[in-house]
């Protein structure tokens, strides 16, 4: 591994979800994972560390800080889901099936799941345990499009101080 350079591009290939939790990095290969909507190129999928979040501490006597300390602040990884069927709509979204309608409440849930980005290297990233929402957001005007925003923020697993599994393929 000493000296590999990774990639400069990574492209998502799919999304998957699985509902049973990671607790090691072997869990990965047996986990049941079910393929998610197609994502909008035009709307970029990112999976994105937060700056984290600074602590200095300053005496009367002296204008530079004594000491400095930063606390991390997770990661959130945000895109848009097109082409979903209706079972699928309901997982992110809430709401109910009748017949070949989607009847969705205003109210809004939440979903836990562990999360796969599956690049087209081979390679992927798992959330081992996420949550997160998805918006409903319909442009019915000309150049109409259905997407659904979402928006995952990565937990800590139960036992595995693991926010973030990154393979990076060829």
């Amino acid at each position: 591994m000493a000296g590999e350079k990774t990639s400069v591009k990574y492209v998502v290939d799919g999304i998957d979800f699985a509902t049973a939790a990671i607790t090691q990095f072997e869990d990965i290969a047996t986990a049941e994972w079910t393929p998610q909507p197609l994502t909008l190129r035009d709307d970029t999928v990112e999976i994105v560390e937060g700056d984290p979040e600074e602590d200095e501490i300053y005496s009367h006597e002296n204008d530079a800080p004594e000491d400095y300390e930063i606390t991390g602040t997770g990661i959130t990884v945000s895109g848009s889901f097109i082409k979903a069927t209706i079972p699928q709509l309901i997982e992110i979204l809430g709401g109910t099936n009748s017949g070949t309608a989607f009847v969705k409440s205003a109210k809004k849930i939440m979903f836990e799941k562990t999360v796969r980005f599956r690049f087209k290297n081979g390679g992927y990233a798992v959330i081992p345990k996420g949550r997160g929402y998805a918006l409903l957001n319909l442009n019915v005007g000309r150049d109409g499009r259905a997407k659904f925003p979402f928006v995952i923020k990565a937990l800590a697993p139960d036992g595995w101080d693991c926010d973030i599994v990154l393979d990076l393929g060829t």
